[in-house]
């Protein structure tokens, strides 16, 4: 492993204790230079009177010369001690230097220790790369055994990387469960660095034993490799980070190597949360409205709000491309709220056998304070609470159960059904639906647009509209496409349906010039004498059926 010297200034009571010892030595050399002079005048009388002489003895200078005997016994006694206390201060000042830049837990250095010599090599010329890497899943290892066997972990991990990292490298801990290696010199080739990131991917194989448990130790690693001439520590530290999320985002166990393209690409995300933060309080997130019907009767029951962002630029982006932003930045609750607040002022006036449909992310479902959150845009609107149907994603009933039903139960209080979305495709049980007072279930529309080809999709298609039946919750088929799908559904049981059969979402404009028909649709007109919603697009592809106000791409 590297090492670096550390300067260290000198501490106050560092200089008062030499500037102490100066004063012993001066004082010392004096003492010394008057037993000279008393020796001189006292030494050949005394050495004469041994011998017989008849002399005397000046008895004020014998007793000045032993005076000056105990002065410089105590001068140096004091210099002794001055000499131990300047030592133990400067050993105090060298051990807070190597706290100041050591990490506690592991032993490594901290982000002071490894930015210290990221400094010193860089000013020496030499050619540096650096490896970030972020533990994947350690939250689990506090959650589940404590934080003494996440210290444990952190150790374990800390004791691999010094154990396969060459001579000219530097480990360290960043914080949390964030390191970095430092490789200088040779050792700091593309190449090398590449090796040395899968030599310490291969160090984590093998199992560790914490919180009396084995456990896995897996890590996302970014290199930013052959650091170019002139960058900035922040330089540095940024480009392995962003090439350590790539390393997340492709799910973790990975390593990623940093490239221009990937700042490229977070800055222009910096710029899309800019203009979507501003584009909020703009009102530029709009609802559209796809249609749901009855499939036995044909009758109109409703619509999905789904949202879209109307760019200053004039393009209307999709969900797809704003929602896991929002989500991840923490906009999706204001981005739903305005769309939600749009869409019942739209709704108010149709017909009041019409309901409204608004997918509620997981992130808002966490929030405690959602259900007074609804209800005041339900008050300030003046739509009816009995008409919004809130739908949740399966995956939302494992974030936090008790709060989720607890959320779930002050919803169902105001009178605001709830629907289970994309149910088939997560992880609920009959014990959740049990759990959960579920008013609908909604039949995920890769099951739907595959059953007639797929025995196993048709399979689920029946299993869960028998379960919901039996169960007395109504049911939702998505992705509808054809007549064909409809009347295969039509025979397993009574549901309501929605996809490219019933139209697409559209917006409020376009669905204003058929509000009428709407009206009168809800009074049970057949659909086949009626079209809601415009046609869909040449390539007959259903396009909004995924694209939901607040779901991620991949839910």
């Amino acid at each position: 492993m590297g090492f670096v010297e550390m300067q260290m200034t000198r501490s106050p009571d560092q200089k008062s204790a030499r500037s102490s010892n100066l004063l012993n030595v001066g004082a010392l050399f004096g003492a010394i230079a008057v037993f000279v002079g008393l020796s001189s005048v006292l030494l050949p009388a005394a050495i004469a009177k041994i011998f017989g002489a008849a002399v005397v003895l000046d008895d004020t200078l014998s007793v000045a010369l032993l005076l000056n005997i105990a002065l410089i016994l105590l001068i140096w006694r004091g210099s002794q001690v001055l000499s131990r206390h300047a030592k133990a201060a400067s050993d105090a000042q060298r051990e807070a230097g190597l706290v100041a830049v050591r990490d506690y837990a592991t032993g490594l250095r901290n982000r002071p220790g490894i930015v210290d010599i990221i400094e010193q090599k860089l000013s020496a010329g030499q050619n540096i790369s650096l490896i970030n890497m972020d533990l994947d899943n350690f939250k689990k290892i506090n959650d589940l055994y404590g934080h003494q066997a996440g210290d444990e972990m952190l150790k374990e991990v800390a004791d691999r990387l010094v154990d396969v990292t060459p001579e000219q490298s530097a480990c360290a801990r960043l914080g949390g469960d964030e390191f970095a290696v430092l490789l200088f010199g040779e050792a700091a080739s593309a190449k090398n660095t590449l090796a040395v990131a899968k030599e310490i991917q291969n160090a984590f194989l093998e199992p560790v034993s914490v919180g009396g448990s084995i456990s896995k130790i897996s890590a996302s690693m970014g290199i930013y490799a052959e650091v170019t001439p002139g960058s900035s520590i922040a330089d540095i530290f940024r480009r392995s980070d962003i090439a350590m999320y790539e390393a997340k985002k492709a799910g973790g166990e990975q390593i990623s190597c940093f490239e221009p393209i990937m700042e490229a690409e977070v800055q222009q995300r910096y710029k899309m949360e800019s203009d979507m933060r501003e584009g909020i309080s703009k009102g530029e997130f709009v609802p559209f409205y796809q249609p749901q019907y009855g499939i036995r009767g044909s009758n109109l029951v409703g619509f999905e709000v789904l949202a879209r962002w109307n760019h200053p630029s004039g393009e209307l982006i999709e969900p797809t491309d704003f929602i896991p932003l929002a989500e991840a930045t923490g906009m999706i609750s204001s981005l739903s709220f305005s769309v939600m607040r749009q869409a019942f002022v739209d709704a108010k006036a149709w017909d009041h056998s019409l309901v409204l449909a608004v997918n509620i992310s997981p992130v808002q479902l966490s929030d405690p304070n959602l259900d007074k959150q609804i209800m005041k845009i339900l008050v300030e609107t003046g739509f009816p609470a009995q008409r919004l149907e809130l739908e949740i994603t399966e995956s939302s009933l494992l974030e936090d159960t008790p709060l989720v039903l607890s959320t779930i139960t002050s919803l169902k209080a105001l009178g605001i059904r709830i629907s289970l979305d994309d149910f088939g495709t997560g992880y609920s049980s009959m014990t959740q639906l049990k759990a959960f007072p579920f008013d609908r279930i909604k039949i995920d529309r890769s099951f739907v647009f595959s059953m007639l080809d797929n025995d196993e999709s048709a399979a689920i298609v029946k299993s869960i509209a028998s379960l919901a039946m039996s169960l007395n919750v109504p049911i939702t088929a998505e992705g509808i496409e054809s007549d064909e799908m409809r009347g295969y559904l039509d025979e397993i049981g009574s549901m309501d349906g929605q996809g490219w059969l019933y139209g697409r979402a559209t917006s409020k404009e376009e669905l204003i010039k058929l509000l009428p028909q709407i009206a009168l649709a809800a009074g049970g007109y057949n659909i086949n004498d009626l079209k809601v919603v415009g046609e869909p697009d040449s390539s007959g592809k259903e396009l909004d059926s995924g694209h939901k106000i607040a779901k991620s791409a991949s839910g």
